[in-house]
């Protein structure tokens, strides 16, 4: 079963050659610039691969926080690194073959442990955005003139 947000996540509109504007109609806050890194761009701003990374390392960092305060175990400072493999496919396109997350967190409490275990081993399971990519996810675009 899918559920819509209701209207558009995002709306990018050109700046200069590869750079964007990503808005996001509704929220809070301002816009972000995106581009393509150089030589292809100016690389003012994160890349499309550099987005899919983050966002797949926000939501399993922000999952793993929500698993680890619904079980009440207190935790330190999470840091994430998410490592990018690129090759190309059979036809000789550029793909992303491969994220690499690595997580850093612990628990305050030495008696939270098992606790802290056992999230660990769950948390991925209720990330929105890993999920999908693991998945796959359908694209359906539609180019106006």
């Amino acid at each position: 079963m899918s559920q819509s947000v209701g209207g558009p996540t995002a709306e990018l509109a050109q700046v200069e050659r590869y750079r964007f504007e990503a808005r996001y109609p509704g929220q809070p806050f301002g816009p972000i610039t995106l581009d393509e890194p150089e030589p292809t761009g100016g690389g003012v701003g994160p890349g499309p691969i550099q987005v899919l990374a983050t966002a797949v390392g926000h939501c399993l960092s922000s999952t793993l926080l929500n698993t680890l305060e619904r079980a009440r175990v207190p935790c330190g400072p999470i840091n994430t690194v998410v490592e990018v493999e690129v090759g190309r496919n059979d036809r000789g396109r550029l793909r992303v073959r491969r994220l690499s997350v690595g997580v850093r967190a612990s628990p305050v409490h030495p008696e939270d442990r098992e606790r802290f275990d056992h999230c660990v081993s769950v948390f991925e399971d209720f990330c929105t955005v890993s999920g999908a990519v693991r998945e796959g996810i359908q694209i359906v675009t539609h180019v106006a003139p």
